[in-house]
C-alpha cells in the first residue's frame, strides 16, 4: 500500500504548518476574501448525471463568470444564479428566515461532455476525472453546529474559531494532502443556521462568528475552510438535511445542485410547510460509472422523515419508488456503491421503529450488484455488515454493507445528550468493536465498529479490490479496513483510544 504523505503530528504545536492551520481555522469564523471585485471566490470540478461535468465558479455581485480554456479553446461560464439581496418577509413572526436570504455573489457553471481531459479557469487548472480513480476521499457532514433554535440540551453550538472544536479546514486540508482523484460529500454543508438564546449566543456574537443562511454563512461554513480540497480534485456532492429548501436549500440550488437553478420556495422549519421530498426540489438519482468497474449512484434523500414509518408517509414510497429509478435500472451484477445522505439502517432510529418510506421503497429490490450504502447524517463513522444468508427472501444476492462516514467536523454524537453515543465526559466509553444485537429491517448486523472521532475516510484501489483508512483530522489512520465487495462486507480495525 503507497504509503500517505502526512502531515507533523498535531502534537508539535510549535511547528509553521500547524500554526498556519489554526489561524486558518480562526479565520473561519469570520471569513473575508481578498482581492476586488472582479476575483473569481471560488472554483471546483462538480461530476453530474451519467458523468457529465460541470465546471463551477463564485464572483463578486457585479462581475463577469470567468473565462475557461477547454481542450484548447475558450469558452466562458455563464450565471447559474445571480446575486440577490436579503428578502423582507412578508410575516416577520411566521415566514422562515432561510427563505430569500441575501447572496452578494452570482454562482457561474459550464457543462462539459465526459470525454474533457483539460480545463482551466482564468488560468488556474481545474481537476478533471480520471477514466479509473484510484484514490477517493469520503466526508460528509462538515458545518459549524449552531443548531435551530440552540436552546435545548440536544442543540450544544460548536466554537466555530476554535480547530479543535470544528476541525473541518483541518480534515480539508489533511484529505487534499492524500492527493485524491475524487472527492464524494455525503452531505450537510451548512449548519450556521441562527442563534435565539441571548446566554448561549453572546460568545457568538462578542467573537463575530458568521451566522445565516446567505453567502457569508456558506462562505464561512463550507467554501472558505474547503478551498484546498475543492481544487484537489473533482466532487460528487450528495444533498443533506441541512441543505433542504427550509433550511440551506438556496444555496444547495445556487452552487451545488446538479438540477438547473431554481429559487427556493417559501418552507417553514418544523411546520406543517416543512420540506418533504414532494416540495424540496428533490433531484431524482444518477449514476456515475467510474470506468467499466464500478458505478455510483447518488440520490437524494434529505428531505424524508426517516423516523416516520412508511404508514404515516405514503406519498414518500411512491416519490422514492421514481426518483431511484436509477438504481433499479443496474444491469443486475454491475457492481455499484449507493451515495446517500440518511442512511439506510443506523442506530439513531429505535430499534423498534416500523420500516420508513426508504426502506419500504427498497425492500426486496436492491440490485444484485449492489455492494456498499454510503451515508451521513449520523455524526459518527459506523459499519454494519450482514451475513451473507441473513434476508435471503429480501436479498438473495445478501444485504449490502452501509459505511456512515459523518466525521467532516460537525460536532460529533458523543456531544449530544439525546444521542445513544452521547459519551458525557468519558470519551470512547460508546465507541464500539462490534454490533450491539439491535435488529435493521428484522436483521441483526453481523459485524461492524462504532467511532466517534472527527476525520475521514480515504478509499484506495488495489486491482479489483478497495481499502479504507479511516483518517483523522491531521491525516494519521484511526482504523483500516478491507472492503470486500463481494461478501459484502466493510471489515475495519478498531483503534485504541488515544
Amino acid at each position: 500500500m503507497p504509503a500517505l504523505p502526512r502531515p507533523p503530528s498535531a502534537n508539535t504545536s510549535h511547528h509553521p504548518v500547524v500554526l498556519l492551520l489554526a489561524t486558518l481555522g480562526l479565520l473561519a469564523g469570520c471569513a473575508t476574501r481578498p482581492g476586488g471585485e472582479s476575483a473569481t471566490l471560488g472554483r471546483w470540478t462538480q461530476l453530474g448525471p451519467d458523468g457529465s461535468i460541470s465546471l463551477r465558479a463564485i464572483v463578486g455581485a457585479t462581475a463577469d463568470c470567468p473565462i475557461a480554456r477547454v481542450d484548447g479553446s475558450t469558452r466562458p461560464l455563464v450565471p447559474r444564479a445571480r446575486a440577490t439581496p436579503a428578502g423582507r418577509p412578508a410575516d416577520p413572526a411566521h415566514d422562515n428566515r432561510a427563505f430569500q436570504p441575501g447572496f452578494a455573489v452570482t454562482s457561474c457553471e459550464l457543462g462539459l461532455p465526459a470525454s474533457t481531459r483539460q480545463a482551466s479557469i482564468d488560468g488556474q487548472p481545474v481537476p478533471m476525472p480520471g477514466a479509473d480513480p484510484q484514490r477517493i476521499v469520503v466526508v460528509g457532514d462538515t458545518g459549524c453546529r449552531i443548531k435551530v433554535p440552540a436552546s435545548g440540551p440536544a442543540d450544544p453550538i460548536q466554537d466555530c474559531a476554535s480547530p479543535a472544536d470544528w476541525p473541518w479546514q483541518r480534515i480539508a486540508t489533511a484529505a487534499a494532502h492524500a492527493q485524491p482523484d475524487l472527492v464524494i460529500h455525503l452531505g450537510d454543508y451548512h449548519y450556521r443556521e441562527y442563534c435565539d438564546n441571548p446566554a448561549l449566543c453572546a460568545s457568538l456574537n462578542d467573537r463575530k462568528v458568521v451566522i445565516g443562511y446567505g453567502w457569508d454563512g456558506w462562505d464561512a461554513d463550507f467554501f472558505t475552510p474547503a478551498a484546498v480540497l475543492l481544487t484537489a480534485a473533482p466532487w460528487i456532492v450528495v444533498r443533506g438535511n441541512h441543505e433542504n429548501c427550509d433550511r440551506g436549500g438556496e444555496g444547495w440550488m445556487r452552487f451545488l445542485s446538479p438540477l438547473p437553478y431554481q429559487p427556493c420556495p417559501n418552507q417553514t422549519y418544523k411546520s406543517p410547510s416543512q420540506s418533504v421530498l414532494a416540495n424540496n426540489l428533490t433531484a431524482n438519482a444518477y449514476r456515475i460509472d467510474l470506468g467499466q468497474r464500478l458505478t455510483l449512484v447518488v440520490a437524494d434523500n434529505a428531505a424524508f422523515p426517516d423516523y416516520l414509518p412508511a404508514s404515516a408517509t405514503a406519498g414518500d414510497v411512491a416519490i422514492f419508488e421514481r426518483t431511484l429509478a436509477r438504481l433499479h435500472s443496474l444491469p443486475a451484477r454491475q457492481p455499484a456503491w449507493l451515495l446517500i445522505h440518511k442512511p439506510l439502517w443506523y442506530d439513531l432510529l429505535p430499534a423498534s421503529a416500523p420500516p420508513n418510506a426508504l426502506q419500504s421503497a427498497l425492500h426486496g429490490r436492491l440490485p444484485a450488484g449492489l455492494q456498499f450504502v454510503f451515508a451521513g447524517h449520523e455524526h459518527a463513522f459506523e459499519t454494519i455488515n450482514f451475513a451473507p444468508a441473513a434476508d435471503p427472501v429480501n436479498h438473495p444476492a445478501g444485504r449490502p454493507a452501509q459505511l456512515i462516514v459523518g466525521t467532516g467536523g460537525t460536532q460529533l454524537e458523543a456531544f449530544d445528550p439525546l444521542s445513544p453515543f452521547y459519551e458525557g465526559g468519558a470519551p470512547g466509553s460508546k465507541e464500539s468493536a462490534q454490533p450491539g444485537g439491535r435488529l435493521h429491517e428484522g436483521v441483526a448486523a453481523s459485524s461492524g465498529i462504532v467511532l466517534n472521532r472527527y476525520g475521514f475516510l480515504l478509499l484506495e484501489r488495489h486491482g479489483e479490490a478497495w481499502t479504507g483508512r479511516l483518517m483523522d483530522a491531521d491525516g494519521q489512520e484511526i482504523s483500516h479496513c478491507r472492503l470486500n465487495g463481494e461478501a459484502r462486507e466493510a471489515a475495519c480495525t478498531f483503534p485504541a483510544r488515544p
